[in-house]
Formats: structure tokens, C-alpha cells, sequence
């Protein structure tokens, strides 16, 4: 009998140290991996989650990469109807010059001819075409001093504080000739954190989603010409299952060595990923677009986006009180479909959230979806991490209709409430 028993607990001992061992695996984050650069990060494009980063918040010159504020205001002021597709830009002497500067990426332009907004754009994003991203500052701004001014301005508007922006284009203020801000050092160069290039660039492609059928062409067309696109990802089928690169743009500079944005999608759901400051031996080097792979290999690979429908309970988020209402509280439930990243390992049951701001203030009769409050996500009780601008909390709701409790019950509560 003895015997019996100590064969039992031995057993029961082995059962809890094997359950004990398999949950702390199941929440352990998967290794991360080394990216090669001065400064890497991935986020979702949507929800601003950061799901790897390496010196993200260092201010660093990103080069060409800056064509995608330009590209960002351009759409803004089309948005505005400050601005057309169709508008045509008029290419002055200096902008001409520049244009078929030997060691420039361009598309020649002619000065006194006129080219519309879309076609510069197109030229911006595929070729890398400086003087077309110049243009279209000088357009919208009319100044190559103004149009710096209206950069740091939007970048302000996005939350970000510690930009430098000196043209439209990304390149050294002395390679921007006749168009070279005054009272402003030769070699000074655009620059922007990692964390605050995702920001823009996520920010782009949420808010004007169209642009990425600029940015998956590999090559396109400038007035009959072929033009080639720099980014060597686009028909890299190899990165992940079901993973398609779209974008967006790349960046070279003696000071910013090799850069690069990538968007990449699987299914519903898309990443921007930042590489600066990677390996630069040469226009053919590929060590911008092999870490970024590796980044994006990290992200579909090792990571899940668990999703929380819209309706949907969560772990550790209970009822909202409803003083007056038939009955006194009522479940508080997700607003919106929404997601959060977490290693593989992670299941939706280990996702829970914590009410950070309840709403005392539910009176009845309240119906269905009534704001119940807030609540941030964490996984095994750790808060994610976000990009500047977004948020973890959540908004909520109420699972369904509260009437109002009768006059009678309302006054034996209230009796209750003084004893």
C-alpha cells in the first residue's frame, strides 16, 4: 500500500515538473535574430507593434529612403485637393542639370518641359529619380527652403520630434546644386530614426494603400523609356510561405550606407521592416535586401498575429457596472477586430488584457456596444510594444443590452447602500 502511494505522487511529481517545463516553452520568445546594419525594425503596418528592433531610436542619415516623405506629403496634398495626378510641373535650368548628373539615380528631364505629378511619382519611387522628387517639392512648396520647412512640419504632425530634413530627394545639400539650401553645411544629409521610418512609412502605406502598386514594379516606363526599380526582393518567393514583398524603397549614401524599407504581406496582414546603415560595397551589393529577408524571415516564421475577433471576451477583463440596470453589470467586449503579434509558441488563451480606463458612468436602459471602457493586451502579463502615435489599448464595449431596473428595485438598493 505503501508502495502504492509512492508510486502515485512520484507520478503526479513527474506530471507537474513535465506540465511546469512545456508551459514555460510554450511562452518563451523565439531567439532574434543578428541583422547586420546600424539599425533595424519591423512593426505591423497597421497597429504599430514592434516585433524586432535593433538601435531603433539613433537619428541616422537614411539618404534616398527620405523620398518617402516626400512621397507621403504628395499624397496628403492630392488628398486635400491642393493637388492632381494630372497637374504638370515645369522643369526649370538646375532641376534639368541634376537630372543627368552622372553619379545620380535619375530620370533625364528637360528644362522648359512639363511632366504631370503622377509620372514624377512613378519616377521617384521605381527609379529612385532625384531630380523628379526635387520637382515635385518644388511644386507643392515652391522653394527647395519651403519644401524642407513643410517636411519637418509633417514629420512634427506624426509625432516625430528629432527630424532633420534639408530637400526632397535625400541627398547631400551640396549634391542638390543651384537648389542647395543657404546658410546650410555641404555635406549636411537627411535624418531619421529606424522607429521613425517605420512610423512614416507604415503610416504611408495604411493611410494611401494605392501606393504600393507603384512600389511593386520591378521596372516601368518614363516617356517611353524602360526605368529600373532597385528593390531585389520583389520576386523573392523564398522569405516564408504565402509572403509577397510590395515595396518600398531603398537608400544609399557614403554616410548612410546602404537602406532600405520593405513591405511584405501574408494574408491580411502586413510588415514594414527598416535596414540602415547595412554593408555598402557597391550598387550591386545585396546586404540591405539579405537582412531584410532575414528580418522578415524572423517575423512569419517565429511570430503569429493571434486575432481577437470583434465581440470576442478576454482573458482577464471582466463586467462594467451598470448601477441602475436590471441587472448591475454586463461583460465588456472588443469593440473591433484587432490582433496582437506573439512568439508561436503563444496561444490566444495566453493573451489577456487589464482594464486601464472603465467607464463609470454606463446608465440604463444602455444598449448593445455601449462604451464600456479599455484595456491594454499583454502576453504572459508583459505589455507589447508600440511605435510613437499608436496604442495597445483597446476599445470596449458592452455584450448586449442592459434595461433599467424598476423604480421599486432601485429604491431597496439604494436602502441597501446605507447599511
Amino acid at each position: 500500500m505503501k508502495l502504492r502511494f509512492k508510486l502515485v505522487i512520484a507520478l503526479i511529481g513527474t506530471f507537474l515538473l513535465s506540465f511546469s517545463g512545456a508551459a514555460s516553452v510554450r511562452v518563451r520568445a523565439a531567439a532574434q535574430p543578428t541583422i547586420a546594419a546600424k539599425a533595424a525594425v519591423a512593426v505591423d503596418a497597421n497597429t504599430g507593434q514592434i516585433l524586432y528592433q535593433k538601435n531603433a531610436h539613433q537619428a541616422l542619415p537614411i539618404a534616398s529612403v527620405s523620398k518617402l516623405m516626400t512621397i507621403y506629403i504628395v499624397h496628403h496634398q492630392i488628398k486635400q485637393k491642393k493637388l492632381a495626378w494630372g497637374d504638370q510641373v515645369k522643369i526649370s535650368p538646375a532641376l534639368a542639370k541634376l537630372s543627368t548628373a552622372a553619379e545620380l539615380t535619375n530620370v533625364p528631364l528637360v528644362a522648359g518641359k512639363s511632366y504631370s505629378v503622377r509620372q514624377l511619382v512613378n519616377a521617384t519611387l521605381v527609379a529612385s529619380a532625384n531630380a523628379a522628387a526635387l520637382a515635385l517639392g518644388q511644386k507643392i512648396a515652391g522653394t527647395p527652403v519651403k519644401f524642407s520647412r513643410l517636411m519637418d512640419q509633417t514629420a512634427r504632425k506624426l509625432g516625430i520630434t528629432d527630424a532633420k530634413f534639408y530637400n526632397a530627394s535625400g541627398l547631400t545639400n551640396k549634391l542638390t546644386g543651384k537648389l542647395a539650401l543657404p546658410h546650410v553645411g555641404a555635406n549636411a544629409e537627411n535624418e531619421l530614426s529606424a522607429s521613425d521610418v517605420a512610423l512614416l512609412a507604415s503610416r504611408l502605406v495604411k493611410e494611401f494603400p494605392k501606393v504600393t502598386k507603384i512600389t511593386k514594379q520591378s521596372q516601368s516606363r518614363f516617356y517611353g523609356k524602360a526605368i529600373a526599380g532597385h528593390n531585389q526582393l520583389l520576386n523573392d518567393r523564398q522569405i516564408a510561405t504565402g509572403v509577397t514583398v510590395d515595396g518600398l524603397k531603398t537608400g544609399t549614401s557614403d554616410k548612410a550606407g546602404a537602406c532600405f524599407v520593405g513591405s511584405a504581406t501574408r494574408g491580411k496582414h502586413r510588415i514594414v521592416t527598416v535596414v540602415l546603415g547595412a554593408r555598402n560595397q557597391g550598387a550591386s551589393d545585396p546586404a540591405r535586401f539579405t537582412q531584410t529577408a532575414k528580418l522578415m524571415r524572423y517575423v512569419f516564421t517565429k511570430q503569429h498575429p493571434i486575432t481577437l475577433k470583434k465581440g470576442s471576451q478576454i482573458q482577464g477583463v471582466g463586467k462594467a457596472g451598470v448601477p441602475d440596470g436590471k441587472q448591475t453589470s454586463v461583460q465588456a467586449v472588443t469593440k473591433q477586430t484587432t490582433w496582437v503579434w506573439a512568439p508561436k509558441s503563444v496561444t490566444k488563451r495566453q493573451v489577456r488584457g487589464k482594464f486601464v480606463k472603465l467607464n463609470q458612468k454606463i446608465t440604463a436602459p444602455a444598449k448593445k456596444g455601449t462604451h464600456a471602457g479599455k484595456a491594454h493586451l499583454t502576453l504572459k502579463d508583459v505589455l507589447p510594444k508600440y511605435l510613437r502615435g499608436y496604442y495597445s489599448k483597446i476599445q470596449l464595449v458592452t455584450q448586449k443590452a442592459v434595461k433599467k431596473a424598476n423604480p421599486f428595485i432601485l429604491l431597496w438598493r439604494a436602502i441597501l447602500r446605507l447599511f
